[in-house]
């Protein structure tokens, strides 16, 4: 569903009975709207669960280079940051590219880690941390030679850059924001809040949510395989 943000946020008005029929909220009101619906939408970039599409994103590394920005402007141009990586491989230069996957690790662990300078063919281990505006992706060893790693992430819904501008959204998550930027909105208004709207928030949120839950392979404790297994084809 494509929205503005003048919709948005006429519609949430709506609920809280500020505007009725086809009247608009003034421009001063909108505006001041407009921030607390981007500020919503930044919060939700902290939740795993109202993350939006998966992003596959692929990142040249230099020799002797061992850390990278990501962000607007950065050796990673994206918009928004993003909040966390989900993984990181390293791509082969073969014909059909092969990717193998490195351990992300920690801000403890990477502290912890004595020789970060160290130089190697291939880098093993990265750590990324957030920051404002640009994310830093560290990598070791420290390659010796050019090559290619992959990035991925979950990115965050984006935030209207002003009221007019129309943004596509994923199902779901033009109610979410219609209703909860509604609870956001009630108290600068001074209204009191429908104990139906905090329902209709709370069942449109998870919504998204539910939508937004990874596929996870069921797997099996391998204490209850230890000594052998059961094959379904020949039932031995």
């Amino acid at each position: 569903m494509t929205r503005t943000g003048l919709q948005t946020i006429t519609d949430a008005l709506k609920l809280l009975g500020v505007v009725a029929g086809h009247e608009v909220p003034t421009s001063a009101e909108a505006q001041d709207a407009l921030a607390r619906l981007n500020e919503l939408i930044d919060s939700w970039g902290t939740h795993a669960q109202t993350l939006y599409r998966p992003i596959r994103q692929l990142l040249p590394l230099v020799a002797a280079k061992a850390t990278y920005t990501i962000g607007p402007g950065g050796d990673v141009a994206v918009t928004p940051m993003p909040i966390t990586l989900d993984a990181v491989s390293v791509q082969s230069a073969t014909a059909v590219p092969v990717e193998t996957f490195l351990t992300l690790a920690s801000d403890q662990a990477y502290t912890q880690q004595p020789t970060k300078t160290l130089p190697g063919t291939l880098p093993q281990i990265v750590r990324y941390t957030r920051g404002a505006p640009l994310g830093a992706l560290d990598v070791w060893p420290v390659p010796s030679a050019a090559s290619t790693v992959v990035l991925y992430w979950r990115e965050p819904v984006k935030q209207f850059p002003d009221l007019t501008t129309p943004l596509d959204l994923l199902p779901g998550y033009a109610k979410a924001l219609r209703t909860n930027l509604a609870l956001e909105l009630a108290p600068e208004f001074g209204r009191a809040v429908d104990p139906l709207l905090v329902k209709l928030a709370a069942e449109s949120l998870a919504d998204v949510k539910r939508a937004n839950l990874p596929y996870v392979e069921i797997g099996m404790d391998a204490a209850l395989t230890a000594g052998g297994g059961y094959d379904i084809r020949s039932d031995g």
